[in-house]
């Protein structure tokens, strides 16, 4: 599970044990102010909006955690859609 801090700019990973989670890893998300994740296929996708870029991530298969992949410019980016 993922999530994304505005502020501080970086995605937190959190394993899930039972019913509970416990913190796995921090990362940054690439850009400022990330509006948005979207995950698929291994990789995680953060839309960065007030850096107006999409930045995605490939996810390592046993932990979750996020490694850069790779940024596209996207002006006010607010979502990741799959079409």
């Amino acid at each position: 599970m993922w999530t994304a801090t505005r502020g501080e700019d970086v995605l937190s990973v959190f394993a899930v044990d039972g019913q509970s989670l416990r913190p796995a890893g921090t990362v940054p998300c690439g850009g400022h102010w990330p509006r948005a994740l979207a995950a698929s296929r291994g990789f995680l996708y953060v839309a960065n909006e007030r850096s107006g870029d999409v930045t995605w991530f490939a996810l390592d298969p046993a932990t979750g955690l996020p490694r850069r992949a790779g940024a596209i410019d996207v002006p006010a980016a607010s979502c990741v859609v799959f079409g």
